[in-house]
């Protein structure tokens, strides 16, 4: 096996490579690395000057940060998709193969490597057996994390999946059908960012100024590069009440923001935009919807209400010894 490890500089190459993985994942394009404003190393993998594997290392001051990266998922690793084509024991072996090749490479020119796992990286045996017998040299920590991931395949028609949800969300959604509130899609960006805030409030949380450049920042990509909508519900009056940001890759839908008036966030509204983006994700032939997330017991227990279902996915971090 002949590995060369090299970084990627055509953002096209990257993209159809991340496109074409079973890891691949919107988190991972460029459109969506560039909206966050940091520096990043694309690292690529060849095996006979075929592509097998891919890495994210993302920057500041020109050092590996610790993942995960705010608003962000899977940052990590990437296989060719030909990989999953072999035979089951080929398969495994030439994974852990070049995992492991790809650490030790990593090792020598960067101090810290960390990663958000996808859900599809299911073998963490290269990270637990970096520096095995030589511990003194720093060994990877393993951290679980869960996901709510909703299979838009399982029903036949919306209909059908809604009969399907929690009884209060179905209820929520059929209130505000019929009531006079407007759903539109949106660019606003400026009353997302009013309703989030109010949202944070209401919490008694204080927004950082990261958080409201990156809201800004990766909604203005989605909605400009088209990878992602904004979706707006009004009352009579025309007052936004209520918005929410979804975000699409080839075979996924991701809930990323939402944030609500907290005069109306009794009425459902929430609710309702949640479910039409899964009816337009589904219209728009997508596989799955991923809740981003499922990791604190009130945001958890809401997401897997409209039967997201929980996976696990892993966040590794390794740092070289001083």
């Amino acid at each position: 096996m002949s590995l060369k490890i090299n970084l990627c500089k055509d953002k096209n190459q990257w993209d159809s490579f991340v496109d074409l993985s079973p890891q691949g994942n919107i988190f991972c394009t460029t459109s969506y690395l560039d909206a966050l404003g940091e520096d990043y190393d694309l690292v690529l993998v060849d095996e006979n000057n075929q592509v097998k594997m891919g890495a994210i290392i993302i920057k500041q001051n020109g050092k590996p940060i610790k993942a995960p990266y705010p608003f962000t998922m899977y940052q990590g690793i990437f296989f060719d998709n030909a990989i999953y084509n072999m035979p089951k024991h080929r398969r495994v072996k030439k994974i852990l193969t070049i995992t492991e090749y790809l650490l030790a490479k990593l090792n020598d020119k960067y101090n810290r490597i960390s990663f958000g796992l996808h859900y599809n990286v299911d073998d963490l045996r290269s990270f637990q057996w970096f520096n095995y017998h030589n511990p003194e040299k720093g060994q990877f920590k393993i951290a679980l994390r869960y996901t709510g991931i909703l299979d838009l395949c399982t029903w036949k028609s919306f209909d059908q999946y809604l009969l399907n949800i929690r009884t209060v969300r179905r209820q929520e959604y059929n209130k505000i059908k019929s009531s006079n509130f407007i759903i539109e899609l949106s660019n606003d960006i400026d009353t997302l960012d009013l309703l989030h805030n109010k949202t944070f409030e209401r919490q008694g949380i204080d927004r950082h100024n990261e958080e409201v450049r990156l809201l800004r920042s990766i909604t203005h990509s989605a909605l400009t590069k088209g990878y992602g909508q904004l979706l707006v519900c009004k009352n009579a009056e025309g007052i936004a009440i209520s918005a929410i940001v979804f975000l699409y890759d080839r075979r996924c839908g991701y809930y990323m923001f939402a944030a609500n008036d907290p005069e109306y966030r009794k009425t459902g509204c929430g609710t309702y935009l949640m479910l039409e983006n899964i009816r337009q994700c589904r219209e728009k032939g997508l596989l799955k919807v991923d809740m981003v997330g499922i990791n604190s017991p009130g945001r958890g227990d809401f997401k897997t209400s409209f039967n997201a279902v929980p996976v696990p996915y892993f966040i590794v971090n390794w740092e070289k010894p001083e």
